[in-house]
């Protein structure tokens, strides 16, 4: 417990304001403090009114107080001397309004304002060493003999309740307070750790752009088709951003110096891609925030490669500006009109214009009408209104017919042999990347990228039956049997769908869940095939007791081109969630008509044998953490009406000191002490990780010397299994 206590307190310590959450508290804090500042002067009029000239001077403190931190923050941008303003004021004003019995005993209510003021706007630290401060005031005045000194300003009820009141404020409020720290803690951390692995690629890639100064044409255009390769769905986009480009600025007479360097800048204007990981690349689905922003940074990336390269002028500003607006609502910068360069302005026309005109992994092309009006509605707003009109002219004269035709795989020449040292390095990484993440190695499918983007693409192309899989009771069987159980049933779902693909497309998402997609199929086939997988299984499990409780649950959903990958998922999930509260092992589609399922009746007695099945164990009862809080309430509440008592243990495994701990054999560790404990304890027992080094245990109708006997018994079988490593076990009786 003081270990969890320390490393909270530590969390507290750092600080989450940083970036744009420390322009966000700066903005809210100076709100706040105007906001302050005009109560305070709306307070000072109110006590000339009223004639409470007691009550100026503090007044005058709140109104200053306001101001000078509304300039600190607002102006000065300064939030940690800012903060000493809001802090040094609660502290002296709130006292003084307390002891004096300010405004005849209410000006102690804006006390109640303190815990959740200080913990959300300034910090809660700094609202926890306040707030206790207050506790031990109100304490020390209404609860001591002091208490005669304060009577005449505050009621005896008041004295006797507020402190209570208040010391119960402070409690929950920085309970909630801690938990929103310590969660944005763990969103800075998870931003941290994306940002070190774009920086590590970035390195990467600009270390193999040394060379970059003694690439030919020719050898930039095949860097290029690298570029393109890390996105399918782009291929020869840079070659085609390349020519627009070139077309715009010939039709606008640019000499024949300029127009060479922008076909150079234009093929490399996405060279910051090589730093952004495939896995968010190639997601055909909506990317959350944060892998947006990664997305966004290869502008960035991209001038940091190619900046200082004089042989390549104007290279590193197209990369950097060419998905800055018109309007300046563009990134990364947010320039506009005239700031941005006229060549990052022409290669942001072609560049949008190849995107809608290109099939991608999330839609089709865009018909020509679209296409066109929406370069015209972004006149002024994207694109430089001038360059929108002379590629539009270009464009209806037929000009860009060639280039919106070529296929880069067939009208371009097989890539000179080139020096370049970056060129060969970035083509090697490109080969080993593909060939490592294509295939999962435990089931022999294909992995969660590769598969993803190949189905979305097929599905784009072929009306099918889109099918998720899921394996049901894999946890199960790897907790009593063992992960070597684990891996044979899924490598049994592997063969299952490799051997009933039929030139269809699968592959593992990651865990239990496995998706398939069978083109050109009607429903009725579809089910026909379903049906074949869930009984082919079945039958790979006879003769293996140890995996027999797995089975397979599929949710299904006929989709044609025009549906969109995310969609088709979300409802294949619904169905397959459907099929789980039926009871599992089965399959059903999902109705799009009726925006329902088509089979939603559920069967009772499948119900119950599928509940049998999957809650069936050997040894202690092993939960989630959410379940053993719940159960640990449920236990007390029946110890207090059957006087049945019980015993809560915790158990830790502790590093021996001088010993040299590695990550691998605490898991190893921990993995063992979870075996001990099911076969050392009863069936009635619960026991649940509770994280990385410690196990939370409930013992049913036992005493301190059960509690002996149990705990002996767990550390003689943990020491059984793992030896003498690098761990030693302890364990604490919690005392309800």
């Amino acid at each position: 417990m003081f270990k969890v206590l320390s490393e909270t307190w530590n969390d507290l310590n750092r600080s989450i304001y940083t970036g744009k959450r420390l322009r966000a508290n700066l903005r809210a804090l100076t709100v706040v403090s105007v906001f302050t500042a005009i109560l305070g002067f709306a307070l000072i009029v109110l006590d000339v009114i009223v004639q409470d000239y007691e009550m100026i001077l503090p007044s005058a403190i709140t109104f200053l107080a306001g101001g000078i931190c509304a300039i600190l923050s607002g102006v000065f941008k300064r939030r940690n001397l800012a903060i000493i303003i809001p802090t040094a004021f609660c502290f002296f004003a709130f006292s003084y309004y307390i002891i004096t019995g300010a405004a005849k005993g209410t000006a102690i209510l804006w006390s109640l304002l303190l815990p959740i003021g200080m913990g959300y706007f300034v910090s809660v630290k700094h609202s926890i060493y306040l707030s206790v401060y207050y506790i031990i005031l109100y304490t020390v005045l209404f609860y001591s003999p002091l208490r005669e000194y304060v009577k005449p300003y505050y009621s005896d009820e008041l004295m006797a309740r507020f402190p209570m009141l208040f010391a119960s404020m402070t409690i929950f409020t920085s309970i909630a307070m801690i938990q929103y720290h310590r969660s944005i803690l763990f969103e800075i951390e998870y931003t941290y750790r994306l940002n070190e692995e774009v920086k590590k690629q970035t390195a990467v890639a600009k270390e193999r752009a040394e060379k970059i100064e003694q690439m030919s044409f020719q050898t930039i255009q095949t860097l290029a088709y690298a570029i393109d390769a890390k996105d399918p769905y782009t291929k020869a986009h840079s070659t085609r951003v390349s020519a627009y480009s070139v077309k715009i600025a010939e039709a606008l007479g640019w000499d024949e110096e300029r127009v060479s360097n922008l076909r150079y800048a234009a093929l490399l204007h996405d060279i910051g891609k090589i730093g952004v990981p495939d896995s968010i690349l190639n997601n055909p689905k909506r990317l959350p925030e944060v892998e947006y922003e990664i997305i966004k940074s290869h502008t960035t990336m991209g001038e940091e490669i190619l900046k200082g390269r004089s042989s390549i002028p104007v290279a590193a500003d197209v990369a950097l500006s060419h998905h800055e607006r018109y309007d300046g609502t563009g990134y990364p910068n947010g320039i506009k009109g005239k700031e941005i360069s006229e060549e990052a302005r022409i290669v942001a026309i072609a560049d949008a214009f190849d995107a809608m005109n290109s099939d991608r992994i999330y839609r089709k092309a865009y018909e020509k009408t679209f296409i066109s009006q929406e370069l015209i509605r972004e006149k002024g707003r994207q694109f430089d209104p001038h360059f929108v009109d002379v590629f539009i002219r270009l464009w209806d004269s037929g000009q860009l017919n060639d280039i919106m035709r070529e296929d880069s795989a067939e009208t371009n020449d097989e890539p000179a042999e080139v020096s370049s040292a970056l060129l060969q390095e970035v083509m090697e990484t490109f080969t080993a990347q593909n060939s490592a993440d294509e295939i999962d190695v435990a089931t022999g499918i294909m992995s969660r990228n590769a598969g993803e983007s190949a189905i979305a693409q097929e599905m784009r192309e072929n009306e099918g039956c889109f099918v998720f899989f899921d394996l049901d009771n894999l946890k199960r069987i790897n907790d009593i049997n063992g992960h070597e159980a684990g891996d044979r049933v899924l490598h049994m779902v592997g063969e299952t769908l490799l051997e009933n693909q039929k030139g269809n497309l699968c592959c593992r998402l990651g865990g239990d869940e496995f998706i398939l997609f069978m083109k050109k199929i009607s429903k009725e086939n579809a089910a026909s095939q379903i049906e074949t997988i869930l009984n082919v299984f079945e039958k790979k499990k006879e003769g293996d007791p140890a995996v027999s409780i797995g089975s397979l649950s599929a949710g299904a959903v006929m989709c044609t081109p025009d549906d969109d990958y995310e969609t088709v998922y979300n409802k294949a999930d619904k169905a397959l969630y459907s099929i789980k509260q039926n009871g599992k092992d089965g399959y059903v589609f999902y109705d799009d008509g009726l925006e329902d399922f088509s089979s939603e009746r559920v069967d009772v007695h499948k119900m119950v044998s599928a509940i049998e099945n999957s809650g069936s164990y050997r040894g202690a009862l092993d939960v989630e953490y959410r379940e053993f809080t719940k159960l640990y309430e449920f236990v007390g509440k029946m110890e207090k009406r059957f006087d049945q008592q019980f015993k809560l243990i915790m158990i830790s495994l502790d590093p021996i000191p001088g010993e040299e701990m590695h990550e691998e054999e605490l898991d190893r560790a921990m993995y063992y002490m979870e075996q001990s404990i099911m076969q050392a304890i009863r069936d009635v027992d619960i026991f649940t990780r509770f994280n990385r080094q410690q196990v939370l245990v409930i013992l049913l109708g036992t005493d301190k010397s059960g509690v002996k006997s149990a705990v002996d018994r767990i550390f003689r079988g943990f020491f059984k299994m793992n030896g003498s490593g690098g761990f030693s076990p302890s364990y604490t009786v919690v005392e309800k």
